[in-house]
C-alpha cells in the first residue's frame, strides 16, 4: 500500500513549504491579517512529510543540518492547522516574522539542495 505523503519528493515539499510560507507572510503584511484559503488541506500533508523526513534520514536530499528546520517548519504548520480550524480562525501575531524566518531558510536549503543536484 502507497503512502498518500510520498507523492512530495523532498525537493518538491521543500518549494511547497517555501510558497506557503512566504503567503502567510504576504497575509500577515496586510491590513488585516487572514489565514490562506483553505490551510489546514495544505499544511497537514505538508506536516506529515516533515515527520516521514525526521524519521527517515537515510537518502534525503534534504541535509542533515536541516533538519532541526525540518521539525520547526512542521511545528509551525500544525499551529497554523490548529488555528485556521478553529472557531474564529486568525492569523496569530507572530506567524508572520516565524514564516519569514523558516522561508529564508527554505530558500537556502532549496539553493543547497539544486547545487548539490547540478554538481553531480
Amino acid at each position: 500500500m502507497t503512502n498518500l505523503n510520498s507523492h512530495y519528493s523532498d525537493t518538491e515539499w521543500i518549494d511547497q513549504v517555501h510558497q506557503l510560507l512566504l503567503e502567510i507572510v504576504r497575509n500577515s503584511l496586510s491590513d488585516q491579517p487572514k489565514l490562506p484559503e483553505e490551510l489546514a488541506e495544505r499544511a497537514l500533508p505538508l506536516a506529515q512529510k516533515a515527520k516521514i523526513i525526521q524519521e527517515n534520514t537515510d537518502g534525503q536530499v534534504i541535509p542533515p543540518d536541516s533538519l532541526e528546520w525540518v521539525g520547526k517548519v512542521r511545528e509551525l504548520l500544525l499551529d497554523l492547522s490548529r488555528a485556521s480550524l478553529a472557531d474564529i480562525p486568525r492569523l496569530p501575531v507572530s506567524m508572520g516574522q516565524r514564516s519569514l524566518v523558516l522561508a529564508q531558510t527554505a530558500k537556502e536549503i532549496k539553493d543547497k539542495v539544486t547545487e548539490k543536484n547540478h554538481s553531480s
